[in-house]
């Protein structure tokens, strides 16, 4: 994690390089770019969520439709 003084040493090399009229404009940039990867990263997780939980269960069908055909078998025999 990003400590105080880094951050302090980050912004005074961004005024440096970026001057003071660009600052503002890099910073909504990034702010930006941040909660746009935020979105993504909450959007992913929520899919791959969906998608185990419909792996688990088609794994469960599975589990229930081979007990299922074992019983029919059994009836049969």
């Amino acid at each position: 994690m990003i400590g105080n003084s880094e951050l302090i040493i980050v912004a005074i090399v961004a005024l440096l390089l970026f001057g003071p009229d660009k600052l503002p404009e890099l910073a909504r940039s990034i702010g930006k770019a941040s909660g746009e990867f935020k979105r993504a990263s909450r959007e992913a997780e929520r899919e791959l969520t969906e998608e185990f939980k419909e792996t688990k269960e088609n794994l469960n069908l599975k589990e229930i439709e081979t007990k299922f055909v074992e019983e029919l078998k059994g009836k049969k025999e």
